[in-house]
C-alpha cells in the first residue's frame, strides 16, 4: 500500500509540474489497475481494496491542498510510516467468529475479539495495522441507525474540566482528577528497557529482541493510558449532559 502510495504520488507530481489535470479518485484507481499493476505484477497478489483505500488516502491529501489548508502531501518513508492497510467487504471476504476472523487473501486469523457487534450493525470495512513489536491488531468499521433524544441541560449536569498540571484535571465541583499509578511503574519498566537498548550494537539480533521488548512496554503503556481515558470520559459523560473544557 506504501509502493503504490508513493508511485502514485509520483504521478500525481508530475502531471501537476507539467500542468496537467488531476487525476480524480476513479481515474487514479484506473490508472494503477492498468499500469501500475502490469509494470509491477506482484501487486496484482495484494487485495485489490487495500491498493484502492490506499490510492483515495492520497487523494484525500489532495483536497485540502488545492483548498490552501495544507502543503503538497509527502511521501511515506519505510521506517517511519503506519504500516495498516484498509479493505473493504464485498461477498463475505471479511467475518467475525467467536476467536477468529476472516480477511481478504488471508482467510480465517486466530484473533481476541474485544466487542462483539449487534445482529443489526452492518459491517463495512477493516483496517489492519501491525505494531512496532510486530503484534498486529485489526479494526472494524460498522454502520447503525440510533436515535438519540436531545439531554435536557440544567445546572446539576453541567461541569466545567480545567488543565491540572500534576493530574489530568479539576473539575467545577473542586474534584480533581490524577494519573494512575501504575503509570509510573510501567515509565520506570519503560526507562530501564531503553536503557538496556542503548547498549546493544545498532541492527545486531540482540538490538532488534531488544526494540521489539521496548515498542511491546510502549504500546502497554498506550494502552493503559487509552483504557484510562476511555473509562474516564465515559463515566463523565453518563454522568453530565454538558461538558465545558478548558483550551489550551
Amino acid at each position: 500500500c506504501r509502493f503504490v502510495y508513493n508511485q502514485m504520488l509520483d504521478v500525481q507530481k508530475e502531471r501537476h509540474e507539467n500542468g496537467e489535470k488531476h487525476l480524480s479518485k476513479t481515474k487514479a484507481n484506473t490508472y494503477c489497475n492498468q499500469h501500475l499493476k502490469k509494470k509491477y505484477p506482484f501487486l496484482k497478489e495484494v487485495d485489490k481494496f487495500a491498493l484502492t483505500n490506499a490510492i483515495y488516502h492520497l487523494e484525500d491529501g489532495y483536497d485540502p491542498f488545492f483548498k490552501h489548508l495544507s502543503r503538497f502531501p509527502k511521501y511515506k518513508c519505510k521506517h517511519k510510516a503506519k504500516r495498516s492497510y484498509t479493505t473493504n467487504i464485498t461477498n463475505g471476504n471479511i467475518e467475525i467468529s467467536d476467536n477468529s476472523i476472516k480477511l481478504p487473501k488471508l482467510g480465517w486469523v486466530k484473533a481476541k475479539i474485544h466487542h462483539r457487534p449487534k445482529e443489526d450493525w452492518k459491517l463495512k470495512s477493516a483496517t489492519v495495522t501491525q505494531n512496532r513489536d510486530d503484534s498486529y491488531q485489526v479494526s472494524i468499521l460498522f454502520a447503525y441507525e440510533e436515535s438519540i433524544s436531545p439531554a435536557v441541560v440544567t445546572k446539576e449536569t453541567t461541569i466545567g474540566l480545567d488543565y491540572k498540571s500534576d493530574g489530568l484535571y479539576v473539575s467545577s465541583e473542586g474534584d480533581t482528577c490524577g494519573m494512575p499509578h501504575y503509570f509510573r511503574q510501567s515509565a520506570d519498566k519503560l526507562a530501564k528497557a531503553q536503557r538496556k537498548l542503548r547498549h546493544k550494537t545498532i541492527g545486531s539480533k540482540n538490538y532488534n529482541k531488544q526494540q521489539k521488548r521496548t515498542a511491546k512496554i510502549h504500546r502497554h503503556i498506550a494502552n493503559q493510558r487509552k483504557d484510562f481515558l476511555q473509562k474516564k470520559s465515559t463515566e463523565i459523560a453518563n454522568q453530565y449532559s454538558f461538558v465545558c473544557v478548558e483550551d489550551l
